[in-house]
Parts: C-alpha cells; sequence; structure tokens
C-alpha cells in the first residue's frame, strides 16, 4: 500500500459503506470515515466524523493527518436537477471546492473522485473511452465534469494527485431507492410490494450496469497508485443491455410475476451509453465482474430479507 492514512467521505452511504467494508479489513492503513449521520453505521471502533459538506467551516484541520480521500459525497441525481440547476452548484460545487481549498493546506496526496459514466458523455452510439468526447446535457453531469475541471486545476496549482472514477449504473444490497436512483433495486422492490415495474419511456434506453461489490474492489485499487500520478478511469461491468433486456433478465432471476407498465419518458434521461472498460481491465488483468444475474439475484435476497423484517 502506498497509503497508511485513508479517509472516507460519504462512508454511510450506498458506494461509501461497500468501500469501507473492504477497506477496514486491510491491517495496512489507518481507516477515517466520514458522513453526515451522527454515528457511523458499522457500530465498530473506526474514526468517525460527522460532516456536513455544505457549511464553510466544515473541513477545518479534520484532513491534517489523512494521506488519501475517497470522496463521494453527493446531494443530487440526473433527475432532481432538471428543473433546478442552481441546485448542483450550491450543494456539489461549491462545498467540493471548499474541500479542496481545505486540504490544498495539509499534506493529503491523493483524491478519488466519483464521477458519473452515464451523464458527462452525454448520449451516445459507440464505445466511449475516457478520452472521447464529453457532451453533457444534464446539470447533474455538467457538473460532475466541472469538479473533474476543479481537480485539473488544484492538480496544477497544489499538486494534488487524483483518481477520477466515471462510474456506471450502480446496484446491489443496501441501496436507499427513495433518493430516485437504483433502477435495478427499484424494479425489484416494486416487484415484491406491487408485482409491477414502470419504465420511464419505451424501454429502449441503454444503460450498463455495475455491482456495487465490483465498483468496491477496483476502487480499492487506488490505494496502490502512485502518489504523483492521476487517472481517470471508465468502471462499467460487461453488462450494457436495454432496460427491456434488463427485465427480462430479471424475469429470469426473481420467481416472483410481475407486470411491466410503461410511462412517459423523462427529458433528463439518457438514451444510450456505451462505456469502453478496457483501461482498468487492462491494468487489472486479474479482475473479473459479478455476472448480472448472479448480482441481481443477491440483491432480490437481501431486499426480500429487508422486506419481511
Amino acid at each position: 500500500m502506498n497509503y497508511k492514512n485513508v479517509a472516507i467521505i460519504g462512508s454511510n452511504g450506498f458506494i461509501g459503506s461497500h468501500l469501507t467494508q473492504k477497506l477496514m479489513h486491510i491491517p495496512t492503513i489507518n481507516l477515517h470515515l466520514f458522513g453526515r449521520s451522527p454515528k457511523n453505521i458499522f457500530n465498530n471502533n473506526l474514526p468517525y466524523t460527522q460532516l456536513d459538506i455544505t457549511k464553510e467551516s466544515a473541513f477545518d484541520k479534520i484532513f491534517n493527518n489523512i494521506d488519501i480521500v475517497y470522496y463521494l459525497a453527493s446531494s443530487t441525481i440526473p433527475s432532481s436537477s432538471w428543473e433546478t440547476p442552481l441546485m448542483e452548484i450550491e450543494n456539489n460545487l461549491i462545498p467540493f471546492i471548499r474541500f479542496m481549498e481545505a486540504i490544498a493546506k495539509t499534506n493529503i496526496k491523493k483524491i478519488v473522485f466519483i464521477s458519473s459514466g452515464g451523464t458527462i458523455y452525454g448520449s451516445t452510439q459507440e464505445k466511449v473511452s475516457e478520452k472521447s468526447n464529453k457532451n453533457p446535457f444534464n446539470p447533474h453531469g455538467i457538473i460532475k465534469l466541472t469538479m473533474e475541471y476543479f481537480l485539473n486545476y488544484f492538480n496544477k496549482k497544489n499538486t494534488i494527485s487524483f483518481d477520477t472514477y466515471r462510474v456506471a449504473n450502480v446496484y446491489g444490497e443496501g441501496q436507499d431507492t427513495k433518493k430516485g436512483i437504483g433502477i435495478i433495486n427499484t424494479f425489484l422492490e416494486s416487484i415484491l410490494i406491487n408485482k409491477n415495474v414502470h419504465i420511464f419511456g419505451d424501454g429502449e434506453n441503454i444503460r450498463n450496469y455495475l455491482y456495487v461489490n465490483d465498483l468496491a474492489e477496483l476502487m480499492s485499487f487506488s490505494l496502490m497508485s502512485a502518489p504523483d500520478s492521476s487517472e481517470i478511469y471508465n468502471i462499467a461491468s460487461n453488462d450494457t443491455v436495454s432496460i427491456n433486456t434488463l427485465v427480462q433478465i430479471i424475469k429470469k432471476v426473481v420467481p416472483e410475476s410481475f407486470e411491466v407498465l410503461y410511462t412517459p419518458k423523462r427529458q433528463s434521461d439518457n438514451s444510450s451509453i456505451y462505456l469502453d472498460n478496457s483501461k482498468i481491465l487492462k491494468e487489472n488483468p486479474l479482475f473479473n465482474f459479478t455476472d448480472i444475474e448472479t448480482g441481481i439475484y443477491k440483491t432480490y435476497l437481501k431486499i426480500k430479507q429487508e422486506l419481511n423484517k
């Protein structure tokens, strides 16, 4: 490991909790957790600090002894900021700039940043690599890309390195669908509760689906990266399918029967996105993605268990 003191901002969140579970068993690092909630959800002895990133003084001195930070904080999703784009600036961009200005005064060597592979490229008909043109039309994607550019700025100005992960549609155990994200988890919950699923539009939108434990493992590789290197990666599985095809996969996996209901499409939705994952796989040739049927079944079992409590 190239870093000893590791921080996760957003450790209680969906991705953050799985990343925490992955890193907490590495004996050579000191893990420090940060989140909006008053308490650490893991009930362990790891150092935990409640953190409100929207407060200007939130980052004073608390990162002085940290080597690398996983920045997973995000207060919006593509659909939530479509009508109110200022939300992205106030809740995501400004706190991020304040954070970067604060850590520029510390000895932090690297930031690991979660970006949005599903929005920053816009709609694509061919596979897009990390070097492809970016054409975000959604406020969420526009601000995510802006935050990436600010990472370049702070890298030049303060020599803070970064790893940026442009992530596909993540699913898996523990996702909070009340926020309006996570089509696989949302479908599974609706099947178990309402015996139906609702699809926006004609169901031909193309998406990539990424199991959360796979994402956590790939993100953990940043701990072995060089402190003076900065890289950008598309993080996507090999499962790029239409929503209609996704429904057929779910029908194959879950025992419940359900109805498929179509509703008008949303302007905020991207019609198609094909992410090229060859760069991350070239650097990690032994890594294998979880099969989508296996991932969906594990998620289904967990959701059913939670609903039966």
